[in-house]
């Protein structure tokens, strides 16, 4: 019975210290957007992605941040609260700002090289998505699980979610479409080759001699106005750079209006 409860014990030790000890929190939603049980999924999510890939991982949620620049206030945030992994602090902050409509992502350590510029538009794109239909838990579920496929591949040689990633369906359809095309260029070869009878390609065989008379007549335009508009942009920031915290942090990313 003793061995029996040691084993239980040394188990219970192997659990709690194999899973990362979060000190702050990682889901902060000041907004008071989600509720109890769904925090609780969300930062199931997290702790699961840490314990494997060793990157952190943290979602805010704000009702207004005055005049403050979002990413900035990002990157701030991410740093003052000690968030990050390890000595590089690998990591990567979500930043739902409600009355503004922004959302950006501020990364750090080896989270900048791995959130390439197909990878943030990707996570923004799909956030954005949610939050348009009021549904802000898919939005931070979809940031959860886009960054666990980016971390997937970065654990499989350094790869970098890509084109062929992002494009996937397209190329497909598109290799479709092109094998279509030139099935039927080959099929339509092959009968032709197949008809003995030559058409006539001119029309003249066909005329009355003198029957077509063509009058020449033209339009002069004097004047034109063109008016143009300026087209307002959603993205504030292109990302794939990056940029220095009031901290001194190192950090990337990007973000946008949804």
């Amino acid at each position: 019975m003793k061995k029996y409860t040691l084993k239980i014990f040394m188990l219970i030790l192997v659990i709690i210290f194999s899973a990362p000890v979060f000190a702050q929190e990682r889901i902060v939603d000041n907004a008071n957007i989600l509720s109890a049980s769904e925090k609780m999924n969300l930062q199931r999510l997290i702790t699961s992605i840490a314990s494997i890939h060793k990157f952190d991982l943290v979602i805010v949620t704000e009702k207004n941040i005055g005049f403050a620049n979002p990413l900035a206030w990002a990157d701030d945030f991410f740093d003052d609260n000690g968030y990050g992994f390890g000595a590089n602090r690998d990591g990567c902050l979500f930043l739902q700002v409600v009355d503004s409509r922004d959302i950006c992502v501020s990364t750090s350590g080896s989270g900048i090289d791995i959130l390439n510029d197909y990878a943030l538009n990707k996570v923004l794109n799909d956030a954005a998505k949610y939050l348009q239909r009021n549904n802000s838990y898919e939005a931070y579920n979809s940031f959860l699980t886009n960054w666990q496929e980016f971390l997937s591949l970065d654990a499989k040689g350094g790869r970098r979610y890509n084109f062929f990633h992002q494009w996937n369906a397209v190329v497909v359809i598109i290799a479709w479409a092109l094998a279509l095309a030139i099935g039927f260029l080959v099929v339509h070869s092959w009968k032709r080759g197949m008809n003995t009878v030559l058409s006539r390609t001119q029309a003249a065989a066909y005329m009355v001699p003198g029957s077509l008379e063509f009058k020449v007549k033209s339009d002069s335009f004097l004047y034109s106005t063109v008016t143009k508009t300026r087209r307002q942009t959603e993205n504030y920031s292109a990302g794939g750079g990056m940029r220095t915290s009031s901290s001194g942090g190192i950090h990337g990313g990007g973000g946008r209006k949804y």
